[in-house]
This record gives structure tokens, C-alpha cells and sequence, in this order.
């Protein structure tokens, strides 16, 4: 009996080491749970208070969104418009959600520029932004209205050229006293009775070339001042440079000298003001024949640059523009001759730019000079 009662001893005071391992056990899973609740709940108002803030700068950028003057959109994957702020829906009009963005610029915009610039037919200039989302997410587009900015840009450019003139009044007005004073005392030789037929003739043409130099000088200021007016007449190249030759066939023959053209590829057409490119390129033609002063041989071509550029370009065989001081040429008011004004290149310049181009020039001492207009090129499909 003794064995037994030893080995039930054995065996309770394993059970109550199994239980006081439980109740640890159990102590601990406890305070574990209690340690995961207070995590839980603390994640739980964390999240509650990201929410919470989540919703306040939502809400800021909603209010903000709707403040703004400027139109932002947002394109999806198909490029398609799927939101727009109120300044958007302003500028599109409420029909251009859902509408693919290309079609609503071409129905709301009259035309657009590599400068990401949309203009609408009330002469309007917006200044477009875009930036990519994820490739499956699409674009957000920002427009904003630039109309006010590029007229006073315009208007500061006009000032300077303004200033300009002033401060060379004093030049211009000694470079006009030549040539009238030279009319002037032709004209009163004219008067005599002594004077022979031949000298009379003589007289004539000179005065007539001091008027001619003297309108050359008055134009050229106005075109100046007024930088280059661009119009909405479409010019077809070709007829253009019909025109031109026409224009300075006078000055060709007083000078003995010869102005080949090179035929030029029907239907180029740009867009813009025809007397102004016509004063530009007659000042261009003027200007080789004066750096060779007699017997010039010049040429003039119109070549395609790329599907959009087109440039119009004058050569000549004179002395050349040393590299120092080709890029001065173009500047008011320069000139390397002694009869010069300064304002026959500081025009092309002015015009060219005024179309949305530019003006170049390219020579090497001795080797003549080739003086170009780059201007953009009306896409044919815009002309039909």
C-alpha cells in the first residue's frame, strides 16, 4: 500500500506542476492579448486621425482646385477628359468631359504653336502644361490665360525699339539732311534756263534717287517702330517673290546688276502681313546690292526646311561679314558703311520674328553672304 501511495503522491504533484504551468502560461497568453488590443486600438485611432488629416488636405486641394484661375484637366489612358476643375469647364465648356482632348482643341482653339500655346478666335492665348501620371493612369494638363503677359511683353518690345529711335534721333536725322539737301540743290539746278537737255536728265535721276533714298529711311523707321505687324493673310510664296522682283527692278538696273531666282515650289503658303515681308525682303535685296555697289550678282531662292519651315533666302558674291560681327549686324542702328542707317537689317530681324521666324546669316570672308528669313509654314491642309 505504501507503493501506491507514493506513486498517487508522484502523480498529484505532477498534475499541480502541469496546472501552475498552465496558469503561467495562461497569465501570459493574457497579457499578450491585452498587449494586441492596446495595439489594435492604437493603430485604430492612428488610422482614424490619418483619415481624419487625409480628408483635410482632400479638401484643401478641392478648395484650392476651385479657386484656381488657371484650367487644369485630367486625361485618362485614352486621352479623354475625366476631370476639370471650374476654370477648365470655363475655358472647355461642361460637353468636354468624357470628349478626346484633341478633339476639344480643335473645336475650342483656332490654332496652336510649338510653344504650347493654344490661341481662340477671340485672339485668346492660353499656355499649356502637362504632366504624365502612370502609363495606365493618363495626364494632367494645366492651361493658363498668357494674353495679358505677351501683350505686355509686346508692349515693353515696342518701348525699347521706341527708345532706341530716340536716342539715335540725332544719327537718323543727319543720315535723312543728306539726301534732302542733295534733292534740294538738284532740284534748284533744275530751275535754269542755261541748263542742257542732258544735264537736265541727269538731275532728274539723281534727284529721284535722294527721294527714293530718303523714302528707303522713313519706311525702314516705321517698320521699325512698329515691329513687323503680323496680319491673318495667307501669302503664297511664289507670288511673293513675283513681287519682289518687280519691286527692286529698278534699283537691279540703276546698278548694272543681275538678280537670278530660282523657281520656287507652288503651293508654299505662310501666314502673316504682305507689305511687311515685302519692305524685309526688299531691304535684304537693297543690301547686297550696296555691298557690291555696281555690277551685284545676286540670288534668290525659297528652299523647305523640315514639313514645317520654309526660308527665303538672298545671296551674294560680295566681300564677305567677318564672324565677329555677324550676329551685330542684325542689332539697330549698326552699320560698317558710311551711307548706311542701321535699320534695313534691324527690320528683317523685327519682321521675321513678329511671324513667329527668324532671321540668319551665314559667310565667309571673301566668299560672299547668304542672309535668310525662316518662317513657319502654313501645313497644307489648313489651306484647302
Amino acid at each position: 500500500m505504501s507503493g501506491l501511495d507514493q506513486l498517487e503522491r508522484d502523480r498529484l504533484a505532477e498534475l499541480e506542476e502541469a496546472f501552475a504551468l498552465f496558469n503561467q502560461t495562461s497569465d501570459q497568453l493574457t497579457q499578450a492579448y491585452e498587449s494586441l488590443q492596446n495595439q489594435v486600438a492604437h493603430l485604430q485611432r492612428q488610422l482614424a486621425q490619418s483619415d481624419s488629416e487625409k480628408r483635410r488636405v482632400a479638401d484643401r486641394l478641392e478648395r484650392l482646385l476651385t479657386l484656381l484661375p488657371a484650367g487644369v484637366i485630367v486625361l485618362n489612358s485614352d486621352n479623354q477628359i475625366i476631370e476639370m476643375n471650374p476654370s477648365a469647364e470655363a475655358i472647355l465648356g461642361r460637353d468636354a468631359y468624357g470628349r478626346v482632348w484633341e478633339v476639344v482643341v480643335r473645336n475650342v482653339f483656332l490654332s496652336t504653336n510649338d510653344a504650347q500655346e493654344l490661341m481662340t478666335h477671340n485672339q485668346t492665348i492660353y499656355q499649356l502644361s502637362q504632366v504624365a501620371l502612370d502609363n495606365t493612369l493618363g495626364r494632367i494638363l494645366l492651361i493658363q490665360d498668357v494674353t495679358s503677359a505677351r501683350q505686355l511683353q509686346d508692349h515693353i518690345n515696342r518701348h525699347q525699339r521706341l527708345r532706341s529711335m530716340g536716342e539715335m534721333a540725332a544719327s537718323l536725322a543727319h543720315q535723312i539732311r543728306t539726301p534732302l539737301a542733295a534733292a534740294l540743290l538738284y532740284v534748284s539746278q533744275l530751275s535754269l534756263n542755261t541748263l542742257d537737255e542732258e544735264k537736265r536728265t541727269r538731275f532728274v535721276s539723281k534727284t529721284l534717287l535722294s527721294l527714293k533714298h530718303l523714302d528707303g529711311l522713313v519706311k525702314d523707321m516705321l517698320q521699325y517702330a512698329k515691329g513687323g505687324t503680323v496680319g491673318e493673310t495667307l501669302i503664297e510664296l511664289d507670288e511673293l517673290v513675283e513681287s519682289l522682283v518687280g519691286s527692286v527692278e529698278q534699283q537691279v538696273h540703276n546698278t548694272d546688276s543681275h538678280l537670278s531666282v530660282s523657281p520656287v515650289v507652288a503651293g508654299l503658303v505662310v501666314k502673316g502681313d504682305k507689305d511687311s515681308l515685302m519692305t524685309a525682303l526688299q531691304n535684304l535685296v537693297v543690301n547686297a546690292i550696296d555691298v557690291v555697289r555696281m555690277r551685284a550678282k545676286i540670288e534668290l531662292s525659297v528652299r523647305e526646311v523640315y514639313d514645317d519651315w520654309v526660308d527665303i533666302i538672298v545671296s551674294d558674291q560680295g566681300p564677305g561679314i567677318e564672324v565677329a560681327i555677324q550676329e551685330k549686324i542684325f542689332e539697330p542702328f549698326f552699320t560698317s558703311r558710311a551711307k548706311g542707317t542701321g535699320l534695313g537689317l534691324a527690320v528683317v530681324r523685327t519682321v521675321a520674328e513678329a511671324h513667329g521666324g527668324e532671321a540668319w546669316v551665314k559667310s565667309v570672308v571673301g566668299q560672299g553672304a547668304q542672309f535668310g528669313i525662316r518662317l513657319p509654314l502654313l501645313k497644307k491642309e489648313v489651306c484647302v
